[in-house]
């Protein structure tokens, strides 16, 4: 027997800062804030796993994303080591997001000083991801989010 999924609702993203990943995320993707909670009942710690956790939760909605980026920012939460993790380190390690344009994109993070990482690229093997452009950039938490331009993506 296998579980029956209706869809992806959310990513989640702990931070140290919800206010200041809150801005980024709007004033570079154009994301909404869909709620803000301030999650202190007991339940909540409890279906976490964290005896006493209390945290507030943004739900973003990004433009033309039927999924949630859900940002959290624990009263105490632990820290990862500060050095930011490579993209092959196992575990969840970036998020993907559709875009029209790669190169206006990466024009608009380089006018907003973001590092891209790597830099923008497109697929020349295997010939399935022929075609396809991308570049990896990190968000103020050291976060890798990937933008993709599939090959039949019309140029806004």
């Amino acid at each position: 027997m296998t579980i029956t999924v209706h869809g992806l609702l959310h990513v989640a993203v702990v931070t140290e800062d919800i206010d200041r990943l809150t801005a980024f995320y709007v004033g570079l993707l154009g994301a909404e804030v869909a709620k803000r909670l301030e999650l202190t009942s007991p339940r909540f710690a409890e279906g976490v796993g964290v005896p006493g956790a209390k945290a507030t939760t943004v739900h973003l909605r990004i433009p033309g994303a039927h999924t949630v980026l859900e940002l959290t920012q624990y009263e105490r939460s632990v820290l990862p080591d500060p050095a930011a993790a490579p993209s092959n380190t196992t575990g969840l390690r970036h998020i993907a997001l559709a875009v029209p344009d790669i190169a206006a994109a990466a024009a608009e993070l380089r006018d907003r000083r973001i590092e891209v990482v790597g830099g923008a690229v497109e697929m020349d093997a295997p010939a399935e991801a022929r075609g396809v452009r991308f570049l990896y950039f990190r968000d103020p938490d050291g976060n890798l989010v990937e933008l993709i331009q599939s090959p039949t993506a019309p140029t806004a």
